[in-house]
């Protein structure tokens, strides 16, 4: 399974709680916006940080896709938005 970690940036407002779940997959700017550090498939390890991240963010920015036939996350399915 191939796990995709996307932030969508019109939705993120800056809570900067992704960045504490997620740390090394999620970096803030000057503001506390988030943005995904290396839009690459997430090692299986950190998934489970990834779905935390997704979970505790308040306006559902983040969102974790199961990426299988590397379509992208327009194809992709997601499997972490709460």
């Amino acid at each position: 399974m191939s796990t995709v970690v996307r932030i969508d940036p019109t939705l993120c407002r800056g809570h900067a709680i992704c960045a504490l779940f997620f740390p090394g997959g999620v970096e803030l700017d000057a503001w506390g916006f988030g943005r995904v550090v290396e839009p690459r498939p997430v090692a299986r390890r950190t998934v489970r940080r990834a779905l935390r991240a997704a979970a505790a963010c308040p306006n559902g920015a983040v969102v974790v896709y199961d990426d299988r036939d590397g379509v992208g996350a327009s194809g992709a399915t997601p499997i972490g938005t709460l």
